[in-house]
């Protein structure tokens, strides 16, 4: 005699499909995560309308430098103008887009 093999009658493919369902929920619970980093950025741009102030870490990211070069320029008196506030240095970020104009390179034929 053949056995019936649904799931009210199977434990084995209750668990399964339990099982299935914790998968999926997973999966769109993932996809949510996803999107939301995209939101948030939108979100943070909207409060925070820009940063007007920069450190040296975020000067080298940029830049894609090492923040050891910056600190060598202001050794050296080169580089962009910088603040010193408590001990911290900042750059501001309309020096840095000044200096990156006038550092930009033109061909002249």
């Amino acid at each position: 005699m053949a056995t019936n093999n649904t799931s009210s009658s199977n434990p084995r493919a209750e668990k399964m499909g339990d099982v299935l369902d914790v998968l999926a929920s997973s999966i769109a619970r993932a996809a949510v995560r996803e999107t939301q980093p995209e939101l948030l950025q939108a979100q943070k741009v909207a409060v925070e309308p820009g940063r007007e102030l920069l450190t040296e870490k975020m000067l080298a990211d940029r830049w894609v430098c090492s923040v050891a070069r910056l600190q060598r320029w202001r050794t050296v008196g080169e580089g962009p103008p910088y603040l010193k506030i408590v001990g911290k240095v900042l750059y501001r970020l309309k020096d840095i887009e000044a200096y990156e104009e006038a550092s930009l390179v033109r061909k002249v034929f």
